[in-house]
């Protein structure tokens, strides 16, 4: 496989994970407690480590930072991007009703709409693959501590 779709292939895989444990909570008819929406991060954070440890791995010591960080952030946008469609999907065709349950409060005081609570999924998607890329990177980029980098301090 080519290292250019590695990204690709992480954000759908983050991206089951994701809809995978969204399922499974509405099994459990727990899916309209936003508090369990918190477990996205772990599947976002676990997903782009291993995807930025395969890239430094298949790199062979020419592992550059910009690249680890635009495929971790690549992969994020894509399974933000993924999720989102089914997440409409789902409040749009499949349980209309959802809204109504999970934003009770907030129905009766604002104007929610479907529009409304999936740009806010998007933002918190890109945010988190922006975040946890720069954190991730911090663990794989090369270290400045060489006797060459030594030199050049003052």
């Amino acid at each position: 496989m080519k290292q250019s779709y590695l990204p690709y292939w992480y954000g759908i895989g983050i991206a089951a994970a994701a809809i995978a444990f969204f399922i499974l909570l509405s099994l459990f008819d727990l899916h309209t407690n936003p508090f369990y929406s918190a477990a996205n991060i772990i599947f976002f954070g676990a997903g782009l480590f291993l995807l930025g440890l395969k890239c430094k791995n298949t790199a062979n010591g020419d592992f550059k930072y910009q690249y680890g960080f635009l495929a971790m952030f690549k992969a994020g946008v894509f399974a933000t991007l993924i999720i989102s469609s089914v997440f409409l999907l789902y409040i749009t065709e499949l349980n209309t009703s959802f809204l109504a349950e999970m934003l009770t409060v907030w129905k009766k005081d604002y104007n929610i709409t479907p529009n409304i609570v999936v740009f806010g999924l998007v933002l918190m998607g890109l945010s988190t693959s922006l975040v946890f890329s720069l954190i991730h990177m911090q663990l794989f980029k090369k270290s400045q501590n060489t006797e060459k980098g030594k030199k050049h301090t003052l």
